[in-house]
């Protein structure tokens, strides 16, 4: 938001203590922002054209309207908790900055919000998107030939390949600043430059304000006590409608095996396996003897032994956590007997995976064996083999 009202009103925090706070908050590009900001993790880049063909400004001391001077007259010439709505009242009425100057002419301005998450699951980091992006505004007005480089096509073509996911990688909005007949919508993939140009042709007969230079309307009291009133009263107001700029790091947690450092998932179809139970029941390894029984379980490169019970009937129930592991192979369990000379296998099974907890029971040489699991996909990952994009804010 400090890069769009930037691009407005440059010059709108000086002469106010107001660093830590964002402008912009009432308009359709803020509610834009924080829509997508409730639905997922997002990215937002910008980019515009502006063309200028007027400019205005004031006098330095620029006379005031009679009822302006009235209510200056029967505002209270300090700011305090008592004289706080009187001033409150002012500032509703005519705002917190006054105009010292305008640009006039036209701006295209497109706002675009890439999920950040699923830009990674692709293989794109952030930046990457926003160039592919600049370099498809610049192809879709007409200033750049489509390039050779096919890496920004996927991009482009707002195409998620890696979890399908049917609404895109990016969504945008677009605002066009005056002219007539054109929406501002445009191909990113080729020369759809007809309706801007047309556009352009329209802005000196129909200009709109596409830039402001603001003073603070404390600028304009004619005495000193009320200018300092007035000066704590806007920076107070700001401080109660505008928004806090946030630089809160995300924690990844400690499973960073499969985590880009913006703790986005690298790849999807991985999630954290952890077996959390293992009962057998009449295993009779040993023909003299109660069987010592313990249970081997690997995936990929992970391995996992349990102690060993004598028991042909065993039961574990330690968790053991397997990590993150892929879910399209299965977790191979063995049930052993040790014994002095050489271990004995009773039986052995492939455990297929799904997000969720399970029991599975397998068959041994004699008896049978049963495993309880959880497997919880990794983050912005769902379905049952943690295989699709999962919108998370």
């Amino acid at each position: 938001m400090n890069t769009y009202t930037t691009q407005d009103i440059p010059d709108w925090k000086v002469g106010l203590n107001v660093d830590k706070f964002v402008g912009g908050t009432r308009s359709s590009v803020y509610k834009f922002a924080i829509d997508k900001a409730r639905e997922d993790r997002y990215t937002f880049s910008t980019h515009s054209v502006t063309c200028r063909h007027y400019r205005y400004r004031v006098a330095n001391e620029p006379p005031l309207s009679p009822e302006f001077s009235k209510d200056l007259t029967r505002l209270p010439s300090s700011y305090s908790s008592t004289t706080r709505a009187q001033y409150n009242k002012f500032i509703r009425t005519y705002g917190t900055h006054y105009i010292r100057q305008v640009d006039l002419g036209g701006r295209l301005r497109r706002i675009t919000a890439a999920r950040t998450c699923l830009s990674t699951l692709n293989g794109f980091t952030s930046h990457k998107v926003s160039d592919c992006l600049s370099v498809g505004f610049s192809v879709g007005l007409g200033k750049l030939e489509s390039p050779n480089d096919g890496s920004c096509s996927r991009v482009l073509q707002n195409r998620d390949v890696t979890t399908s996911y049917g609404s895109g990688l990016h969504r945008h909005y677009t605002e066009v600043t005056g002219g007539t007949g054109w929406m501002g919508e445009f191909s990113l993939t080729r020369d759809d430059s007809q309706g801007y140009k047309t556009w352009l042709e329209t802005l000196k007969n129909h200009p709109d304000i596409v830039e402001y230079s603001l003073g603070p309307m404390y600028e304009l009291m004619p005495y000193a006590a009320q200018r300092a009133g007035m000066k704590a009263a806007i920076e107070q107001y700001l401080e109660d409608n505008a928004a806090r700029t946030s630089r809160r790091e995300r924690d990844c947690g400690w499973n960073l095996s499969n985590l880009a450092p913006n703790c986005c998932p690298l790849t999807p179809r991985k999630g954290m396996l952890e077996v959390t139970r293992i009962q057998a029941w009449d295993l009779y390894g040993d023909v003299w003897g109660t069987t010592d029984s313990y249970v081997k379980m690997s995936i990929g490169f992970a391995l996992r032994r349990t102690e060993v019970v004598e028991s042909d009937n065993p039961r574990w129930s330690t968790q053991y956590d397997l990590g993150t592991v892929d879910t399209s192979l299965g977790l191979k369990v063995e049930v052993w007997d040790e014994d002095p000379e050489h271990d004995d296998l009773l039986g052995s099974c492939k455990v297929p995976l799904y997000r969720g907890s399970y029991r599975v029971t397998c068959s041994a040489d004699s008896g049978r064996f049963e495993v309880q699991y959880t497997l919880t996909c990794d983050p912005n990952l769902t379905g049952d083999k943690c295989h699709l994009y999962k919108p998370s804010p």
